[in-house]
C-alpha cells in the first residue's frame, strides 16, 4: 500500500501536480486503539480497526492538480487526490458527525437524515461532508458518504468494506473524496468505485497508473 501512494505520488508529480509528503505512520499498538475506542465509547469497525492495527495508524496522500491541466468533461469537477484518515482524528470527526446529527439531521424517520445514523465516520471531506462506515445490521462494514447539503452522493456506497475501499480508491489515485470527484468511477448507487469502469481506465492512462 506504501508503495503504491507513493507512485500515485510520482505519476502525479509528473503531471505537474503539487504534491505533499506522504505520510504513512507505522500500526497502532493495541492500548493505542483501546483508548481512542474508550474516548469514543463505541468500537472501531473491524475491518477498519484491523487496518489500523496491521497497516498504519494515519495515512494522508495528497496531490493538487495545477490550474491550467485541461481535463475532458468526464472529469471535469476533479481538482485534487486526498486519502487523509488515521485513529488520531477519529474522536473529533464523530462528535462533529453526532453534531449535524443533533442539530441538523436528527429524524431517523426521514429519507435524508437516516442516512446519517448509525455511521462512523474515518476522514472529513474539505467540502465539509464525511466519509463514513455503515453500523447498521444490514449494511455493516460499508462505506457510505455522507453530505450535509443534497450533495448528489449522499448515500452512495463507495466500497463493500474498507479494505476494499483503500483498494478500490489507490487504483484510481485516491482521486478528492468530495462526491463530485469520484462520481465518474461509480455506475450506480449501491455499485461502489470501479477502477475498471472506462471513465476509470481513462482516468488511469492519463495519470499513468
Amino acid at each position: 500500500m506504501k508503495e503504491k501512494l507513493q507512485d500515485v505520488l510520482a505519476k502525479t508529480r509528473c503531471l505537474g501536480c503539487d504534491t505533499h509528503e506522504l505520510i504513512f505512520a507505522p500500526p497502532a499498538e493495541e492500548q493505542e486503539v483501546a483508548i481512542v475506542e474508550e474516548m469514543l465509547k463505541l468500537q472501531i469497525p473491524d475491518d477498519f480497526r484491523a487496518i489500523l492495527r496491521s497497516l498504519s495508524a494515519k495515512v494522508q496522500c495528497t496531490w493538487v492538480l495545477p490550474d491550467d491541466f485541461t481535463l475532458p468533461n468526464e472529469f471535469r469537477g476533479l481538482f485534487c487526490g486526498n486519502m487523509n484518515w488515521g485513529l488520531d482524528s477519529l474522536k473529533e470527526l464523530n462528535d462533529n458527525k453526532d453534531g449535524w446529527i443533533r442539530e441538523v439531521f436528527p429524524n431517523p424517520g426521514d429519507s435524508y437524515d437516516k442516512i446519517w445514523h448509525n455511521k462512523f465516520v474515518f476522514q472529513e471531506v474539505g467540502n465539509g461532508d464525511f466519509l463514513s462506515i455503515d453500523l447498521s445490521p444490514e449494511n455493516t462494514g460499508k462505506i457510505i458518504y455522507l453530505s450535509h447539503d443534497d450533495g448528489e452522493g449522499h448515500g452512495y456506497t463507495m466500497a463493500n468494506s474498507f479494505t476494499e475501499f483503500l483498494a478500490r480508491w489507490v487504483q484510481i489515485g485516491c482521486v478528492g473524496a468530495e462526491d463530485w470527484q469520484w462520481l465518474p468511477f461509480v455506475e450506480s448507487k449501491s455499485s461502489g468505485i470501479d477502477p475498471e469502469c472506462p471513465n476509470a481506465i481513462l482516468w488511469r492512462k492519463m495519470i499513468g497508473l
